[in-house]
């Protein structure tokens, strides 16, 4: 009896950590896997070049070991394509990428080990930065993915604000930790810490499953509980994005995620290095001072959300940028005040304080004009341009910064902010909302940021509001309506339900399974697919029977399989329909 008992008492506990079946556990694992993202930001981008500039190395050395192990992070969405191509279903869709992606963060943050002497191993310190940061990479590429597979549209946006803190979280802790380490332990230990809690996260994560039943791991008992789903080719992909890519507005973007790269990545080279050889701050000074500045910056960021909405992203953009040119030009201007601590302390802290709201203001930017099919890809060529300009301008900095001043220096990053805005004023695009149909203004992807960067998941497709499956658009007769490619639920954006309304229309668009649609129909809270406002529970007025949800905002319905071709036509059996089931509490 009592084995018994505990049998199924570890059966409940491992039931719980299932990520369809549980919101709780979405968000701890996606503040877990986010926050394990965190920690090569915090020991790779900002401790150990604080510790490099105090022990000798040149700054040159410095800003090109920064914009390289940036680099995998450019390119990134390759990855995204081989996931949905290369899957073992029996543990998830999503999960062996994550899995093998954690295990390859911890292994190669071991790798930090071989670094003796870092003044004198820059190369190897690349090698293996850029190795680090190809794991991290991918698992958030496949985190993202596994987010969009499993999350209710109404749980994205709280999904999101946990991961973006648990990144926040993980580089914040990780720099002032790593910091102290670092100069009191040296490299060995500060990776063997790190690579400890990257390995606490691994394991944890085997835990997890994506769908009951599954596999854990490879060789346990368990089976496929998920169905592939085929996604785009890459010629397809790319075909749709280059119609709006070369766009006037899309290459203005382009050129502002470009130079917000630049000033970002010339940036994070000066600032660790002036903070440590200039104004007399230790590494692990620098790091808590990052730590706690980057943590409010981010908190700031997210909640500049209703005035970007209320302004414009521009004009945010605008107001910000131009802050941050008047904050360089400023420290290049008081050079007699460089020798009052608490002047520079406010001034660094200024800036680190900026970061993550100049970002969101520019991924704000960015989303605005992502209209097409493919928004998905052709956001993600804007945020590796973006990433490109990083890398470009910490190696700018490499190049420039042994033969400039630092009052020189400082001049060139406001120089680069002046580039910056002279090309927001040429923007001119208005909101495609205004302009074009809803359908071509619709966009699946969440945003949220912190210093070490942009915490971004999206979907090509849009997503089903039920079942969370891409849908696919079916034209009938010149009229685009979407359709689920599980569950065959069906949208209609707003006046095409009475377009449609035929015999001949339903059957060529609704062709589900009339039993499958009564368990989905069910499922009756979610989010707008389309515009992420609230659904109404509505009801058909001569045939009450049957029950589909409205959007209060955009106005488009959502039908389960078989219920559309049921509105199609009116039979006896649905008098006795209306007889048997229930009234509705309408919304």
């Amino acid at each position: 009896m009592i084995g018994a008992r505990s049998d199924n008492k570890r059966t409940k506990m491992a039931a719980t950590f299932v990520l369809r079946d549980s919101a709780r556990i979405r968000y701890l694992t996606g503040s877990m896997m986010y926050f394990a993202q965190g920690i090569p930001q915090g020991l790779l981008a900002i401790a150990i070049p604080a510790w490099l500039a105090s022990l000798g190395a040149s700054a040159s050395d410095i800003g090109t070991y920064l914009s390289v192990i940036v680099l995998p992070w450019a390119f990134k969405l390759v990855t995204g394509p081989f996931m949905d191509r290369y899957q073992f279903l029996p543990m998830g869709r999503r999960k062996p990428w994550v899995l093998g992606a954690q295990f390859g963060l911890t292994v190669s943050l071991l790798a930090l080990m071989l670094i003796e002497n870092p003044a004198q191993q820059i190369g190897l310190l690349m090698l293996i930065g850029v190795l680090i940061n190809s794991f991290a990479a991918t698992q958030d590429v496949a985190v993202d993915g596994m987010s969009i597979d499993l999350t209710p549209v109404r749980e994205q946006g709280r999904l999101n604000a946990f991961m973006s803190f648990g990144k926040a979280v993980g580089w914040g802790v990780t720099s002032a930790i790593s910091g102290l380490l670092l100069v009191n332990f040296g490299m060995q230990v500060t990776a063997i810490v790190a690579a400890s809690v990257a390995g606490v996260v691994l394991v944890f994560f085997v835990l997890v499953l994506e769908r009951e039943g599954e596999r854990r791991l490879p060789w346990t008992a368990g089976k496929a509980m998920a169905t592939r789903l085929e996604g785009h080719s890459f010629g397809a992909v790319f075909k749709g994005v280059n119609k709006v890519l070369w766009k006037r507005a899309s290459v203005l973007v382009m050129m502002i995620m470009a130079f917000d790269g630049l000033v970002y990545g010339y940036g994070q080279a000066l600032m660790p290095i002036a903070a440590v050889r200039l104004f007399g701050y230790t590494t692990p000074e620098w790091s808590q001072l990052v730590a706690v500045m980057g943590l409010i910056g981010a908190g700031v960021a997210l909640a500049l959300g209703p005035m970007i909405d209320r302004f414009g992203a521009k004009r945010m953009l605008v107001v910000t940028m131009s802050l941050v040119g008047v904050h360089a030009f400023l420290i290049a201007q008081t050079q007699f005040l460089w020798q009052d601590t608490t002047y520079v302390r406010i001034m660094l802290s200024i800036w680190i304080l900026m970061l993550p709201v100049v970002m969101v203001c520019s991924i704000a930017l960015a989303m605005a004009i992502c209209s097409s099919k493919a928004s998905a890809t052709q956001l993600a060529i804007y945020m590796s341009v973006a990433n490109l300009g990083h890398s470009a301008g910490s190696k700018i900095y490499a190049t420039v910064a042994d033969r400039a001043s630092y009052v020189e220096n400082y001049m060139f990053l406001g120089l680069l902010v002046i580039g910056m805005v002279i090309i927001l004023l040429f923007h001119r695009h208005q909101h495609e909302q205004q302009e074009q149909k809803p359908r071509e203004g619709a966009r699946n992807f969440t945003v949220g940021t912190g210093v070490g960067g942009a915490g971004l998941y999206f979907s090509g497709a849009m997503r089903c509001p039920k079942c969370r499956a891409d849908m696919e658009q079916i034209d009938y007769e010149g009229v685009e309506v979407d359709r689920c490619s599980v569950c065959n639920g069906v949208w209609f954006d707003e006046g095409e339900v009475e377009q449609l309304a035929s015999r001949d229309a339903a059957r060529a668009i609704d062709t589900g399974s009339a039993r499958q649609g009564k368990k989905q129909n069910k499922v009756d809270e979610y989010r707008c697919p389309r515009c992420g406002g609230g659904m109404l529970k509505k009801t058909d007025q001569e045939q009450s029977h049957i029950w589909y949800e409205t959007c209060g905002d955009c106005h488009g319905s959502f039908f389960d399989a078989g219920e559309f071709r049921d509105l199609a036509q009116v039979t006896v059996s649905d008098y006795f329909k209306r007889l048997v089931k229930p009234k509705r509490r309408e919304s």
